[in-house]
């Protein structure tokens, strides 16, 4: 970026920060409850009633693993992207049918694939509870504060649940840093299915040199079913595609559930990301990718193994260069630093009514406390140092039990009996496990434990012993029986007795692990996220005192709305086009990964009219957890489907530019000539033609 470019934008950044109502172009993840009409109303002649409302709302669905999608038929039939469904595809698959390299297609209803562990959640209602939050909370400091959140937060969730926990979901969402707090109830459709899935070379076609870049060419699209008491699911409400998509500057809306964004972080918490946690993450991951590529050149059945986890962590890699990217740029801290003073000073200036304490200090003072025992909270607590399918399935067994057993106010937050049917999905989720691949995984993780906490750390000497790495890991993967998903089911049914009595290797190093994790989760509440959450909820009041609501909230994975157009975007002196075209596409190709096509593309290619539009930018603000997000219009066709943003919507973590920040999406163009054309599918373009 041009550094005339990046001033501009950071102007509109400092702009947006002291929270100026649609201050540049079309920014914003506006929930459905709150959305700018009045500029909606000028600028493009759009007034969403109640019944447009209810459709967003009950046609947009949620992956619960994190991603977005959409119902297109009255029969439950749900498009995503293809790099939502890999995982899906890549547990169906086996070394003598790799459906991730050849792709999927289910030719009838029968033939369709359940996913394993895979949930989707359809919102029903929201309810504002924020009052009951405040009067729980009141008057309240530090642990006690967080401690009564928690206690509140679980009877909401679980009155939400009425006791029917497995087909009901509850989420808290925190809005406005824990201003406003709203309770969002969705139901649960836990039987999933794989409908269609192209081959990885389209699904993903450019690889990683084209990730987060355009011109692309991703065929990024899946289909999956929903279902219902094994039926499946008949709904009224569903998004029809229009194949002839929007015109150059036309109205385009995104649905989804944007991940979380941190654009009314303080400097300190941004401080402490750019130079501890990001470039932290950014070692670990890059030698991993390291461990995954040199694992994948082993052959082709070690290639179909690793790769959607290669392809998940080097699109992680490349979003966290990004970040910190931007956070390294001068000028955008002092914008941010120029935006918390002002904050500061109005504050200083109003009376005690509107004073709160010091929530700046407050959260440079847990920032501190993060900074000093974060490498021990992300190899022990978050797991790091244990990356394995089998160790997975343990610690999760392990910690549901003892977390089960507790009463309800001494649980960690996380497993309320609302939460715990989504937890047990996973766990007893019949995933294929490789035993060479975990032994792998796992014996590497160790060494970075060793490595990262040092040889005479208490843990280390603990879980180790006299041991190596290597020793330890073959030991637990190749001697557990946690692949086989019946034990699994017994080890959850029986509690906390079943696993105490289990000899499970894998168990017994869970135990282990569970033990120093639990305090290491208990110091991060108390120093760390009940203080953030309270001066973050500080903050939110003093900004809502000086601005309302009249702003966006950050995303929390959420159901929002943005609102752009379809819109290309000037690269120096340069313009990009709004769209490429399936001549583009071919041009593209080669002989070689990434770009080489599978041989129905080429098959196809002399059928295909060249012009047919492939894939398109427009500018809606979003992040991840868009992905999958239908792109819609007025009057609520699908027109797009986002799977991606331009490099330098990177940033958008932090700040949105309307004048670069692109998503991108897949056209529907492409998606009618894949399944016309090169996967002859005929009774999935009725489906959606219907």
């Amino acid at each position: 970026m041009s550094t005339r470019r990046l001033l501009l934008s950071l102007i509109l950044f400092h702009l947006t920060s002291t929270w100026s109502a649609w201050a540049y172009a079309d920014e914003g993840m506006w929930t459905l409850d709150n959305l700018p009409r009045e500029q909606l109303r000028t600028r493009y002649g759009f007034e969403p009633d109640q019944a447009f409302l209810n459709r967003a709302m009950q046609g947009t669905v949620r992956l619960a693993s994190g991603c977005s999608g959409s119902l297109v038929s009255r029969e439950g039939l749900m498009l995503t992207n293809h790099h939502c469904v890999i995982g899906c595809v890549q547990a169906l698959s086996t070394a003598d049918e790799d459906f991730v390299s050849k792709g999927f297609l289910a030719k009838k209803r029968g033939a369709e694939k359940q996913c394993p562990g895979m949930e989707v959640n359809q919102l029903q209602e929201t309810s504002d509870v924020t009052a009951a939050i405040n009067k729980a909370t009141h008057g309240l400091e530090g642990e006690a504060f967080s401690e009564a959140r928690k206690n509140v937060f679980s009877a909401l969730q679980n009155a939400c649940v009425e006791g029917n926990a497995e087909r009901i979901r509850c989420d808290m969402v925190e809005l406005y840093q824990g201003a406003i707090v709203h309770l969002y109830r969705y139901a649960r459709y836990p039987d999933v299915r794989l409908v269609f899935s192209p081959e990885f070379a389209s699904g993903f076609f450019g690889g990683d040199p084209d990730n987060f870049n355009f011109p692309r060419f991703n065929l990024d699209m899946g289909l999956l079913r929903v279902y219902e008491n094994g039926r499946p699911l008949s709904n009224r409400v569903y998004f029809p595609l229009r194949e002839s998509g929007a015109k150059e500057g036309e109205l385009v809306i995104t649905l989804g559930h944007p991940g979380e964004t941190e654009r009314l972080l303080t400097v300190s918490q941004l401080q402490l990301r750019r130079d501890h946690l990001l470039p932290f993450q950014l070692m670990l991951e890059s030698e991993y990718r390291g461990l995954l590529n040199h694992y994948s050149q082993g052959g082709d059945e070690p290639a179909r193994i690793a790769r959607s986890d290669l392809t998940m962590l080097e699109n992680g890699l490349k979003v966290m260069r990004g970040e910190r990217q931007t956070l390294v740029a001068a000028e955008v801290m002092q914008a941010k630093r120029e935006e918390e003073d002002g904050l500061r000073t109005w504050a200083q200036q109003q009376s005690e009514a509107v004073a709160v304490k010091n929530p700046w200090d407050a959260t440079q003072q847990a920032t501190s406390a993060l900074r000093n025992f974060y490498p021990e909270y992300l190899m022990i607590a978050s797991g790091y140092a244990f990356r394995s399918e089998i160790m997975g399935f343990a610690r999760w067994l392990v910690r549901a039990a003892e977390e089960r057993a507790r009463s309800f106010e001494e649980r960690l937050e996380g497993y309320s009996e609302a939460e715990l049917p989504a937890i047990k999905q996973r766990v007893i989720a019949q995933r294929p496990v490789y035993a060479d691949y975990d032994v792998i995984r796992l014996t590497w993780s160790l060494e970075k434990l060793r490595e990262v906490l040092g040889v005479d750390h208490p843990f280390v000497r603990t879980v180790l012993g006299k041991d190596s790495p290597g020793a330890v890991a073959k030991r637990t993967i190749e001697g557990s029986a946690l692949a086989d998903p019946d034990l699994r089911v017994k080890l959850w049914e029986g509690g906390q007795a079943a696993i105490e009595a289990s000899e499970d290797p894998a168990i017994q190093l869970a135990r282990i692990i569970n033990g120093t994790a639990r305090l290491l989760h208990l110091k991060h509440k108390a120093t760390v996220d009940a203080p953030m959450k309270k001066a973050a909820k500080d903050l939110a009041a003093l900004r809502f005192a000086r601005f309302g609501t009249s702003v966006y909230p950050d995303g929390t994975f959420s159901l929002r709305a943005s609102f752009g157009t379809i819109k290309g975007w000037k690269e120096g002196d340069t313009t990009v086009s709004s769209a490429t075209t399936f001549a583009s596409l071919f041009d593209r190709a080669t002989p070689y990964e990434p770009f080489q096509l599978g041989e129905a593309w080429v098959q196809a290619s002399k059928a295909i009219e060249p012009s047919r539009r492939f894939n398109q930018v427009s500018d809606n603000d979003i992040t991840g957890g868009n992905s999958g997000s239908p792109l819609i219009n007025a009057k609520g066709e699908i027109v797009g489907l986002i799977f991606d943003g331009n490099i330098h919507s990177l940033g958008g973590a932090f700040f949105y530019d309307g004048s670069l920040n692109r998503a991108i999406s897949v056209h529907p163009e492409a998606m009618i000539t894949a399944l016309k054309t090169i996967y002859p599918a005929p009774h999935l373009l009725r489906e959606l033609r219907h």
